[in-house]
């Protein structure tokens, strides 16, 4: 199992333009995979500190299977 975090953005309807985005971090514990995932728009964070993951507000994980994120676990050797 591997932590990532993946940055959303999205487009509110209230306030100025210039204040209409924002963005958030969300954090995912993905069953079964260990790899580079940065394609899928995802970043490896295992071993980053709790310092670091706070910088991006991320405090927990969400168990996920990696198919619901439109990843496909690789078959073994």
């Amino acid at each position: 199992m591997g932590r990532y975090i993946r940055k959303l953005t999205r487009v509110g309807s209230i306030g100025p333009t210039e204040e209409r985005g924002f963005a958030i971090w969300v954090g995912y514990e993905i069953g079964g995979v260990d790899d580079d995932l940065s394609e899928h728009g995802l970043i490896h964070v295992d071993g980053w500190t709790d310092e670091q993951l706070a910088e991006r507000g991320v405090t927990t994980f969400t168990a996920i299977e990696p198919e619901k994120l439109g990843i496909r676990k690789k078959a073994p050797l």
